[in-house]
């Protein structure tokens, strides 16, 4: 076998090993509004949204997963707000998770930090991303 043929080979054999690298870390994304009503995700991956909110100090966002997206709990996941409704949310706001991710879910948690005032409703609108 000559070199050209074994340098060939050994190309498509690391471009297929790449592709399913890819494929093992897909990345997931969704849009949420305040309420915890899913305004956009790529691909389908979240079942359902319940919202707990505490008054004057935060709100819980638990965001289940549709079943068998993960066979295991995600790699990575990571939340920013995104809710520009008010001042306060965008000089305030803050997003963080509330868990470590399980297989089935995740808990994102919502408030307002450094405001001299009590905070109100907590809710907001925020982004979610995954890594499998």
């Amino acid at each position: 076998m000559t070199t050209l043929k074994r340098a060939g080979i050994f190309i498509v054999l690391m471009a297929t090993s790449m592709a399913s690298v890819q494929a093992i870390a897909a990345t997931f994304t969704a849009t949420l509004d305040k309420t915890g009503k899913v305004t956009a995700q790529s691909p389908k991956w979240i079942k359902d949204v319940k919202l707990t909110a505490q008054p004057d100090y935060f709100s819980d966002y638990k965001v289940r997963f549709v079943p068998g997206v993960f066979k295991d709990a995600p790699r990575f996941c990571t939340v920013s707000v995104t809710d520009v409704s008010s001042n306060d949310h965008i000089f305030y706001g803050h997003a963080k998770l509330g868990s470590v991710p399980a297989i089935n879910y995740v808990n994102v948690l919502t408030l307002k930090v450094g405001d001299n005032k009590p905070a109100g409703d907590s809710s907001m609108g925020f982004q979610l991303m995954c890594v499998k």
